[in-house]
């Protein structure tokens, strides 16, 4: 497969506190990667290294084959919070990116809206933040996301704060989305079943300083969903995946 964004051999301390040890992962074009990893290991970091607002202090990011390192605004990054802003409506939250970008709101607005049915909006236009549900509110933000950077996206725990119900409605609203749109993503979450319910890789990282472990493939049929939990092969997987990241150093 052809190769969107890679990070090569990234490593990050912060004073004393090593974070990241020769970190290398790839995503290729329409591929959903996800990374799982204990708390505190350096997840969100990375995250940021890639995204380009912060540097590592080994290492490089590289985007269609170009060098990104430490160059903030070619992928674009959704993270746990909304972060939509209270006072305006949802059409112009989405269209923050593009306003940013120098465009019109009228040309903005003309370039979001077509998207709004997509993401399970259309109707919701002119509503504000808090007239919104918490499964809304993410749908806003990821449509925010999306009209940012199109091609690449990092999800930063997005469902992370949802009760589990909801949670479980998102992860399937986000697979359908997935199916009508060219992103290729990167996810961070705590949660193996999200992780192997939308994946098509999944990277598991070890306690701090983070190296990567070791890299499973879920080829798991697609569409995927409840069903899919009680399948002999995603139970396979499931504790494969388990026992790799509670697995720790014997020197631990």
């Amino acid at each position: 497969m052809d190769s969107i964004l890679e990070a090569k051999n990234i490593k990050k301390s912060f004073v004393r506190l090593h974070t990241l040890e020769n970190i290398s992962l790839h995503l290729n074009r329409k591929e959903f990667v996800t990374i799982l990893g204990p708390s505190g290991c350096g997840k969100s970091t990375l995250f940021s290294i890639i995204a380009g607002i912060a540097l590592p202090d080994q290492g490089d990011v590289i985007i269609e084959g170009e060098k990104y390192t430490g160059i903030a605004g070619r992928v674009s990054f959704m993270h746990q919070k909304d972060l939509l802003l209270p006072w305006r409506n949802i059409l112009d939250n989405v269209c923050l990116p593009l306003f940013l970008k120098g465009i019109n709101q009228r040309q903005a607005h003309a370039e979001a809206l077509p998207h709004f049915a997509l993401f399970g909006l259309e109707g919701f236009e002119k509503y504000y933040p808090a007239q919104l549900s918490g499964g809304m509110r993410q749908r806003a933000a990821l449509l925010r996301t999306f009209m940012f950077s199109q091609d690449i996206m990092l999800l930063d725990e997005p469902f992370g704060g949802l009760d589990a119900l909801t949670r479980q409605t998102m992860q399937q609203w986000l697979m359908n989305v997935m199916e009508e749109i060219e992103s290729s993503v990167l996810l961070i979450t705590h949660d193996v079943d999200e992780a192997l319910l939308l994946s098509d890789r999944v990277y598991v990282l070890s306690h701090r300083p983070a190296e990567i472990r070791k890299e499973f493939r879920v080829n798991l049929k697609r569409p995927r969903g409840l069903n899919s939990f009680a399948e002999p092969e995603y139970i396979q997987l499931k504790e494969s995946v388990l026992a790799c990241l509670t697995d720790r150093p014997s020197e631990e």
